[in-house]
């Protein structure tokens, strides 16, 4: 009888040492995690997967970097050099890319929404398919970038440097331009219906079967640009400078469709 009692006590003084073990063992994980997300933390080798959500990478030199389906939702990336480095499909989601170096980089189908982009460096970049609505891009330098079916809804692209871009089919509605620069940019297709292009340069620019319906072009230069079939339902176009414009099957802001010029 004793034999047995000492034997249940013992089984009951063992399970209660491993119980304690594991509690302590799950919060130094749990310490281990909060400390991965939130500290600078190592960019994983070649072809395999780098999670840093929230991670401080602020000023880190990541050229040529395989980033793709990386997670960094959150993460600090504040002047970091990213150039040629492949993204595609990583999560930027809310990430601090202020002044950080993306030119030609691979952003093909990757989140950027909701990122704080401010003058950021995207010159070259390849944003196919990506997702940058509602993202902060005022200033920033997308020069002959490719954002071909890339969604900027909501985005703030003000002053930002579009020249030669390339946005077929991109989704830009509610979208802030002011003062943005996007001279002979290919924007055939491009949603940019209730968009605030103010002041915004697109001379030479490309603009068949854009959607236009309800956008602010007032002051906006137009000049040499095509488009033809596009759709300027409501749209204002005050002060905007219209020289050889290219306007056949255009559908104007009175809601007529013209085969020679809208009138502002």
């Amino acid at each position: 009888m004793n034999g047995l009692l000492f034997a249940v006590v013992r089984r009951a003084s063992l399970l209660i040492l491993l119980l304690a073990v594991a509690v302590g063992l799950s919060g130094a994980a749990l310490g281990a995690t909060h400390f991965a997300t939130h500290a600078s933390c190592k960019v994983a080798p070649k072809n395999a997967w780098t999670s840093c959500p929230h991670a401080n990478l602020a000023g880190r030199s990541l050229v040529r970097a395989d980033l793709r389906n990386a997670n960094l939702t959150g993460a600090d990336l504040t002047g970091t050099k990213l150039t040629l480095a492949n993204l595609a499909t990583a999560d930027l989601a809310r990430a601090k890319l202020t002044r950080a170096r993306l030119d030609n980089a691979n952003l093909t189908f990757a989140n950027l929404a909701g990122a704080a982009s401010t003058r950021a460096n995207l010159s070259r970049a390849t944003l196919n398919g990506a997702n940058l609505a509602h993202a902060n891009l005022s200033g920033a330098n997308l020069g002959r970038a490719n954002l071909v079916g890339a969604s900027l809804v909501g985005a703030n692209l003000a002053h930002a440097n579009l020249a030669l871009a390339n946005l077929a089919g991109a989704n830009l509605e509610g979208a802030n331009l002011t003062g943005a620069i996007l001279n002979t940019a290919a924007l055939v297709g491009t949603n940019f219906s209730r968009a605030n292009l103010t002041r915004a340069m697109l001379a030479n620019s490309t603009l068949s079967g854009a959607y236009l319906i309800g956008t602010n072009l007032a002051g906006a230069d137009l000049q040499g640009a095509t488009v033809m079939g596009a759709d300027l339902s409501k749209a204002n176009l005050a002060g905007a400078k219209l020289r050889t414009v290219a306007w056949y099957g255009t559908i104007c802001p009175n809601g007529r469709k013209t085969k020679t010029h809208c009138s502002p």
